[in-house]
């Protein structure tokens, strides 16, 4: 809550604002504030922000991305007006940095609402405690305390700090100094021992040692002699890290502590894998085969290429032996990846089941999304190389003078290995001379000339420049795309394939909707049961009750994206299902997919347009809201 006050005193600033002004404003510490602004300078690069420091003035806000911006600071501002379904969790994480009873009042007061409010609330976050083997303590005159088990309670608290819970963070930032010096510490150690880390794991370590300390601090925790493994290399390391945490923060840990530091450690932090496997070659044959199908299938060239097809090897050969070895990987981005690249993780999926059925090894859910990214990586260079493939360009327009020569520029910067030339309308005889390969072109040719054309404005933008490049990077497009209001995927919804329905199973909607894209000759026969077959990998309900089925392989009969909105949404899984996208799309689509799942990523990551989706009335009023969402031309 501190935090989003501080940003607001930033916006509301146009001159430097010191330490010393938040510190008299807020009654805090000089090292609470560092805390906080080192939180926010650390995250700002991908929150839409940016810090200007002048010695001896201080700090000054500048806003670099409006829509990033405005996300972070609602998600701030949910620190202190919560919506209803989250506050039993936000109760939870308040009770949990409580140092005794807190009355119904106080909770009342910090959440704003009244006091029946708070004990209608109570029900739920007594079930949600119980979850985490927590047990909420009622008092008479003094009110709620939170009793726990330490070892689940350090679980709790990390999972909630890594999820930016503004309660847990500003508690245990408010304990923990400037964190950056023991981080490289444990670097420096982590490569002297010749152990591995990734970035992933080294946040769980980093995140769980601040936890730690927080605790300490907070139960006066009193120091306990450890007989530590001088031959083990994990030992030595967490030894010196002890020695570290203990002198900065003038702590003591316990017996007890130190061996859940060593587990966390040791769960976390890898040994070099000496060499790749043994089955190496037969493997090579396996990944051959099996991009070999894939390029029959999609048309794509991944057998072309020989770095994919090494990195791929080798990430591969490791995977298994890890996997063998019960070692896996955490990755961040595996969910957003399942999402936005529905095509390349749908690979993927195929990939490792292979590997399932040769290799004997069940790859998690996170590590499918690393195989994904090998072959995302290749797919962008396959469009790169699109882009390449144009050498000889036109650009026909009224005159062929000032504004000709500035979409030429643009154009250049597009494709800068090409030839592009210029013409007006009075030379398509000089065009068809000049023989190009791609024409950009602000009105209709009298001639036929045997080339790709896409219509384009007087004036381009950047946005233009972006919807070329999409455009370009699709097999079939409409060439009057660019100038259009509407963006490319528009005509990919119908009023045909939208409804309001009912129903109590996600399986009942999927074959209801499937069956109608079969009928009606949009999806082939069978389309129905590859989207089951990619529901028995991962489900593909996700944030927020949007939903978005798609069939394990993409080859529609004509693309259609059919949308049904729950008149009364319902749980199932523990997942809520508001709203469901089928996306039915021929298997050229491969760029026009990514644009779609991006689109839909963006709004299940806003609740208040989910929310607004599900309130519809109209077709109409869907897509209007659809191309609000992140800004409609810029796709």
């Amino acid at each position: 809550m501190r935090m989003y006050l501080i940003m607001k005193d930033f916006i509301n600033s146009n001159i430097y604002l010191s330490l010393d002004y938040f510190v008299q404003k807020y009654d805090v510490s000089k090292r609470t504030i560092q805390n906080d602004l080192s939180y926010l300078m650390r995250i700002s690069p991908r929150k839409g922000f940016t810090f200007h420091n002048k010695r001896g003035s201080g700090y000054l806000l500048e806003i670099t991305n409006d829509e990033l911006f405005k996300d972070f600071m609602e998600s701030l501002n949910e620190g202190i007006y919560f919506q209803v379904k989250e506050r039993p969790a936000q109760i939870l994480a308040y009770l949990a940095i409580q140092t005794g009873y807190i009355s119904m009042n106080n909770i009342a007061d910090t959440f704003q609402v009244s006091k029946t409010v708070i004990k209608h609330d109570m029900n739920d976050v007594e079930n949600l405690a119980k979850s985490y083997h927590f047990e909420l303590e009622r008092k008479t005159h003094y009110g709620i305390l939170l009793r726990y088990e330490l070892t689940s309670f350090k679980k709790y608290l990390v999972e909630e700090y890594l999820n930016q819970n503004v309660f847990i963070q500003t508690a245990v930032n408010d304990v923990i100094e400037e964190f950056n010096d023991i981080e490289q510490k444990l670097i420096r150690q982590l490569n002297k021992e010749g152990l591995k880390i990734n970035y992933n794991e080294l946040l769980n370590v980093i995140e769980y040692l601040k936890i730690v300390i927080y605790i300490a601090h907070r139960q006066d925790e009193q120091k306990e002699e450890f007989i530590f493994d001088k031959n083990n290399e994990i030992h030595r390391i967490v030894e010196f890290l002890v020695g570290i945490l203990e002198k900065k923060y003038a702590i003591g840990l316990s017996k007890k502590s130190i061996e859940e530091i060593l587990e966390v450690l040791q769960k976390n932090i890898k040994r070099e894998i000496g060499s790749i496997s043994s089955f190496t070659n037969y493997l090579k044959e396996d990944i051959e085969e099996f991009i070999k199908q894939i390029d029959e299938k999609y048309d794509t060239k991944f057998l072309e290429d020989e770095d994919f097809k090494k990195m791929l090897l080798t990430h591969v050969s490791l995977l298994i032996d890890r996997l063998h070895n019960k070692i896996s990987y955490q990755n961040p981005l595996a969910n957003e990846l399942n999402i936005t690249y529905p095509m390349m993780f749908n690979i993927a999926l195929q990939f490792c089941s292979m590997l399932h059925e040769k290799y004997n090894v069940e790859v998690t859910f996170d590590e499918i999304g690393f195989v994904a990214m090998h072959f995302a990586s290749h797919m962008e260079k396959e469009k790169q190389g699109k882009l390449l493939s144009y050498n000889r360009i036109g650009i026909v327009c009224s005159s062929g003078g000032g504004s000709a020569y500035m979409i030429k520029i643009q154009i250049e910067s597009l494709f800068p290995q090409a030839e592009v030339q210029t013409f007006s309308f009075l030379q398509q005889d000089e065009l068809k001379t000049f023989q190009p390969d791609l024409i950009f072109t602000i009105m209709p040719l009298s001639q036929e000339i045997k080339a790709p054309i896409i219509y384009i404005k007087a004036l381009l933008d950047d946005r233009d420049l972006v919807k070329i490049k999409q455009i370009l990077q699709c097999e079939e497009y409409d060439p009057y795309t660019l100038i259009q209001d509407n963006p490319m995927y528009y005509s990919f919804f119908s009023k045909d394939f939208f409804k309001f329905i009912e129903a109590d199973s996600y399986e009942n909607i999927i074959r209801m909707m499937g069956q109608e894209l079969e009928e009606k000759g949009y999806g082939k026969k069978g389309y129905t049961d590859l989207i089951f077959e990619r529901e028995s990998y991962v489900s593909t309900i996700y944030t927020n009750g949007v939903c978005i089925p798609h069939p394990l392989e993409t080859d529609a009969l004509k693309n259609m994206i059919s949308v049904a909105i729950l008149k009364k949404p319902f749980v199932q899984n523990g997942k809520e299902i508001k709203i469901v996208f089928m996306i039915c799309l021929k298997k050229d689509q491969v760029e026009i997919y990514k644009v779609i799942t991006k689109k839909l990523y963006r709004l299940m990551q806003k609740s208040n347009y989910v929310e607004m989706l599900t309130k519809v009335d109209s077709f109409e009023e869907m897509m209007s809201l659809m191309k609000e969402i992140g800004g409609g031309n810029n796709e």
